[in-house]
């Protein structure tokens, strides 16, 4: 047993997980957002039940996977998180949304048994530029990540801290 679930103890993985549910079913506010869905119907019956699925074009999908979750898996994997282990629930949600949506963000699970395809899930993963995890701009390890985020957008510390070396040298101060 885990140590939040010793005896005597609260399980609050459950507490959480119905405190999250009741939440949600009882916010009043999400019943006017509508889950963006496809009418599936070649699924049609015979009584005219129609099913429907998720539809992956649209920004619920887009964003939040590539801009969101693949992130997260991305900067654990870059900080030695082994994702398989640390990360379970987001790797399956990736997993399964990516599937629908035709792409390889992170990649596919291994068979139960097999020996893991790769050790670097994220790295490895065909579509990853196409998302905003550290990886897709090239950055492999920590010091690449330390050196990336000290980037000015603007470039505007580097060419300030030139012209302040300029202005102190003799060429500049002759003119």
């Amino acid at each position: 047993s885990s140590v939040g679930n010793r005896p005597g103890l609260i399980n609050r993985e459950s507490l959480l997980a119905w405190a999250m549910s009741y939440g949600l079913s009882h916010n009043s506010r999400l019943g006017a957002v509508l889950s963006p869905c496809i009418v599936d119907e070649s699924s049609r019956t015979s009584d005219g039940t129609v099913l429907i699925r998720p539809n992956p074009r649209t920004r619920f999908f887009t964003d939040d996977v590539q801009h969101g979750l693949c992130v997260y898996l991305g900067l654990a994997e870059l900080l030695g998180f082994d994702l398989e282990r640390d990360m379970p629930r987001t790797l399956y949600v990736v997993r399964r949304l990516q599937g629908w949506m035709g792409k390889e963000y992170v990649i596919p699970a291994s068979k139960k048994g097999a020996v893991p395809t790769s050790r670097r899930p994220v790295s490895d993963a065909r579509d990853v530029a196409e998302t905003s995890a550290p990886q897709a701009f090239g950055v492999r390890t920590v010091r690449d990540l330390r050196r990336f985020l000290e980037l000015d957008v603007f470039g505007e510390r580097r060419a300030r801290a030139a012209e302040g070396r300029l202005d102190g040298s003799g060429v500049v101060s002759r003119l």
